[in-house]
């Protein structure tokens, strides 16, 4: 594409359009970073580009700096100069994405000193050529959207049943003593930091923290393109109402398609990664528990009974990596809100004021319904204690009673 702007410049010069110089410029310093990507990879140093932090910031900012750019180039009201553009932002963010998700994925992890914690795991891990990077990271963008690792277990799968062995093997990084060894070290400096009140949030925050913004940054980019599909076909009405016989209405017709198989495949990767870093959390945080049971002493750990132990374990476990889902929520869904009354705005002016007003109208049975919700968790999740503490001593009392009468026997002798 940026070769393309290069040869529509020189193509201008040659028939006296000639363009402004900061123009020649822009366009030949992307072609330049397209050529020079391109380059590299080639030679087979990709580890140089998505494992560098100051290039992939620098690709997440680009985008940011673009939009002065994007903002002229709409402004034209040229369909296809502003397609045009569209996919060269597009493809920026894309890059910047999937060059975090790659560094991401091929950081070296420190192995924990600490024996695994429930089961033992021999797990070999193939190592690539490039030193630190798993063998599969650098693929092609198509096996990563498409999810090509799991076909092999997928045609395995309808041909019998699965068994253990056939599974995918666990990345390094979603290894428990991986995930353990992360939040851990983030909770000792907690405790160097603020040794009286150490803070568990401030350390997910410091181990999990700038994965959960870059998955931040993905659903911005979804936010953005669920909006671009109502925006596409209300051009798409007004051309067909002037009825002009241009392309545009093809490039229209063709655009809205595109926007949403690309959100499609954009909300897919978003619920991916996310449940891929609500697993880790989830596992950092049963293994610290874990942990903590098995160093406190027997007068510490009496302060909790067996039923409240094993909740922290499992339920709370799971509420608090459930929070990732919720997090983003909070400014995502204002953000459409906002948009989606705005663009009301334009369309139908001050009528858009009653979906405002119905809108303020459910919040108070919202938040009725949401206490009836808390308060019935709040006794499940009592009674869920009770049932574990009961349920134990009834098995004590079956190994007591099994027991007895060797016991019996072992006296007399």
């Amino acid at each position: 594409m940026a070769l393309f702007d290069m040869i529509v410049l020189i193509k201008k010069r040659l028939d006296s359009f000639p363009e402004p110089y900061h123009e020649w410029l822009f366009r030949f310093s992307q072609f330049s970073v397209w050529a020079t990507i391109l380059l590299v990879l080639k030679c087979g140093y990709c580890y140089v580009i998505c494992c560098n932090p100051i290039i992939c910031v620098w690709w997440m900012l680009k985008f940011i700096l673009l939009v002065p750019h994007l903002q002229r180039d709409f402004s034209s009201l040229q369909v296809l100069l502003c397609l045009k553009e569209s996919c060269s932002a597009l493809l920026d963010v894309s890059f910047a994405v999937l060059i975090n998700i790659i560094r991401t994925t091929a950081r070296p992890q420190n192995r924990s000193s600490m024996e695994e914690l429930l089961l033992p795991s021999k797990m070999d891990t193939a190592q690539g050529r490039f030193g630190g990077v798993p063998n599969g990271i650098i693929c092609n963008c198509w096996d990563l959207i498409g999810f090509k690792s799991i076909k092999p277990v997928m045609e395995c799968g309808v041909k019998r049943q699965l068994d253990f062995e056939d599974l995918l093997e666990l990345p390094i990084d979603m290894d428990p003593s991986s995930c353990h060894t992360l939040l851990l070290t983030s909770w000792k400096a907690q405790e160097r930091n603020e040794y009286s009140h150490p803070s568990l949030i401030k350390a997910i925050c410091l181990a999990y923290g700038w994965p959960y913004f870059r998955l931040g940054l993905l659903k911005v980019l979804n936010d953005c393109l669920g909006f671009a599909g109502p925006l596409l076909l209300n051009k798409l009405i007004h051309f067909l109402q002037q009825g002009s016989r241009d392309y545009d209405g093809y490039i229209l017709a063709l655009s809205l398609g595109l926007s949403s198989v690309l959100k499609s495949f954009l909300d897919t990767q978003y619920t991916f990664h996310l449940s891929k870093l609500k697993l880790k959390l989830r596992s950092s945080i049963m293994s610290l528990i874990y942990q903590k049971c098995l160093s406190v002493s027997l007068a510490e750990r009496s302060k909790f009974s067996e039923g409240e132990i094993q909740t922290f374990m499992s339920v709370d476990a799971d509420r608090v990596a459930n929070l990732c889902n919720s997090f983003h929520d909070i400014w995502s869904l204002p953000l459409q809100i906002g948009i989606a009354l705005y663009l009301l705005y334009k369309q139908v002016k001050f009528a858009f004021l009653s979906g405002i007003a119905i809108t303020i109208l459910l919040i108070p049975v919202n938040k009725w319904i949401a206490n009836v919700i808390a308060n019935a968790t709040k006794s499940m999740m009592e009674q869920k204690d009770e049932r574990y503490v009961a349920a134990t001593l009834y098995n004590l009392a079956g190994i007591h009673f099994g027991i007895s009468p060797h016991m019996g026997l072992f006296l007399k002798c």
